[in-house]
């Protein structure tokens, strides 16, 4: 049974109290004892969305204090208690909250984990769940599926320190989960000890997890999945590798050979020239690398996309009461909507023009995809959710508070074109994601992005003023690249128009506006 935790002081000898979340609950907190990282967030339930109030993590490594006979060393543990420390801190400044405390691979495999539990209550008194492969496994599917929309169904792949977990499922379900003991913690043990990078300790290590996926690989293959997903620390390091090498950032079956071949080329892990790659994550490369590509040839992969979910955001969930029979998504525009105050009734007027330009653009090369006109609504949606802090630059205000927000169930991608539509729904275009500490790559905006920025414009241009009125009629066409707008001549738009015309020109794209 799942163990839902109040935050009632641990005073006796169990590892797991159960206890019911209070109604009046303020604030959720899930921790997370990873075998190479310790997580904590702290959430709190707004308008039937959560609210990221903190995150923190300490990179622990406890699957490095493993000794031979499975027993954490005292500088493991003594390394454990001071992020235990802290993370208490931060759960002390908390007037209510339920919290829950999950711990993995290390910790299942240690064989003093009494002595670990007794020293981790001196600091952080509440009970401290040690969960099986299998609920690890589903807790990080549930993790993904609140914060991605699972339409279709997914393969979710999590490379830990000391374990891999795999899972298929759809929605809110899964419908296989498996957990492997090989994770970049333990590969780094096994096969790259001193940091030398070779052919052979590479072929080693796939070879060993070819072994162990061998195990499940027949009843993987019995399901057909049409998309697939990859967490963790290790597998987002790659995505950015291949972000850094490639400029963008999806993981493929050649560039996962391709960097295989780079990593033999800098023979030792000291050499990695990789910005991407933080020093203290450069040993772990490797062993990540050939485990993730053992899980391409096996299971018949071709590529991957990275998610922000895991098994905090599923334990964070668990513990919350959101609703999981609409899309995640959806939840979290209308907790947005909400929350910034924003005009739904003008919003829903831009859209009905945005879904007269869909159909007559249906049967043309800029015909509209269901993905395409998903984000245009949403965007629409939240087009002026900037105006909470100044309608002057109104766009660029709206842009950060997207780009910088949690959003569960977006994705990465989706989140970006977000940004950027709403960036540029007004004003001038920039053609480029500006870059930032997290993503110091730049990312240029593809043609179907500038597409729907163009519907969008117009769309809001043509939509005027606050009252209630008919939809204005207009005849729109795509020819040779360009987006060709026929409408009756009004004189309160035709400078607006002719302004939005060299706006569209100077940041290169194709438009043309006839009166009639």
């Amino acid at each position: 049974m799942h163990k839902i935790l109040t935050t009632e002081k641990f005073d006796n000898n169990e590892h797991t109290a159960p206890a019911q979340v209070d109604k009046t609950t303020n604030h959720l907190v899930a921790v997370d004892l990873g075998s190479n990282s310790f997580h904590i967030i702290i959430a709190r339930e707004q308008d039937g969305c959560l609210q990221i109030m903190y995150r923190h993590k300490c990179a622990v490594e406890l699957a490095a204090g493993l000794d031979e006979q499975n027993r954490l060393s005292a500088l493991a543990m003594d390394k454990a208690m001071a992020c235990l420390r802290e993370f208490n801190v931060s759960l002390s400044q908390l007037p209510s909250c339920a919290i829950r405390i999950v711990a993995t691979h290390a910790l299942r495999k240690a064989k003093n984990i009494d002595d670990f539990i007794h020293k981790a209550q001196q600091v952080l008194p509440y009970p401290i769940d040690v969960i099986s492969g299998g609920l690890e496994a589903e807790l990080i599917y549930q993790g993904v599926a609140h914060t991605q929309a699972l339409n279709e169904q997914t393969l979710i792949i999590d490379i830990g320190g000391g374990s891999t977990e795999l899972v298929i499922g759809s929605g809110f379900t899964s419908n296989i989960t498996d957990s492997l003991e090989m994770g970049c913690i333990s590969f780094q043990r096994q096969f790259f000890l001193c940091g030398e990078i070779t052919h052979n300790k590479i072929y080693a290590a796939k070879q060993y997890s070819l072994t162990q996926l061998a195990t499940i690989s027949d009843k993987y293959q019995q399901h057909n999945w049409q998309v697939t997903l990859g967490t963790s620390g290790s597998i987002k390091v790659i995505s950015r590798v291949m972000l850094e090498l490639y400029g963008d950032d999806e993981i493929s079956t050649k560039r996962l050979n391709e960097l295989t071949d780079k990593l033999v080329s800098w023979q030792h892990c000291d050499n990695i020239p990789l910005r991407s790659v933080e020093p203290k994550r450069r040993p772990l490369l490797a062993g990540a690398v050939a485990i993730l590509a053992s899980c391409f040839q096996c299971l018949s992969l071709t590529q991957m996309n990275f998610s922000a979910g895991g098994v905090r955001e599923g334990v964070l969930y668990q513990l919350s009461e959101s609703r999981t029979d609409i899309d995640t998504r959806e939840r979290t525009v209308q907790s947005l909507i909400k929350l910034h105050h924003i005009d739904e009734n003008f919003s829903q007027r831009v859209l009905l023009q945005l879904r007269d330009f869909k159909n007559k653009l249906a049967n043309t090369s800029a015909q509209l995809s269901s993905n395409e006109f998903q984000l245009l609504q949403w965007a629409v949606q939240l087009h002026e959710i900037g105006i909470t802090i100044n309608s002057k630059k109104r766009q660029l205000h709206g842009a950060y508070i997207i780009e910088y927000s949690e959003l569960p169930g977006f994705s990465e991608q989706e989140q970006q074109i977000m940004t950027q539509l709403i960036a540029n729904h007004r004003g001038k275009i920039q053609c480029s994601v500006q870059c930032s500490d997290d993503e110091p790559f730049p990312l240029l905006i593809n043609k179907r992005w500038l597409l729907l920025i163009q519907l969008l414009r117009l769309a809001i241009l043509l939509t005027q003023g606050r009252l209630p009125q008919k939809i204005t009629p207009s005849k729109l066409t795509y020819q040779n690249n360009t987006l060709c707008l026929t409408l009756s001549k009004q004189d309160d738009l035709v400078s607006q128009l002719d302004s939005e015309i060299q706006k569209q020109r100077a940041a290169g794209l194709n438009i043309n506006i006839t009166f009639i």
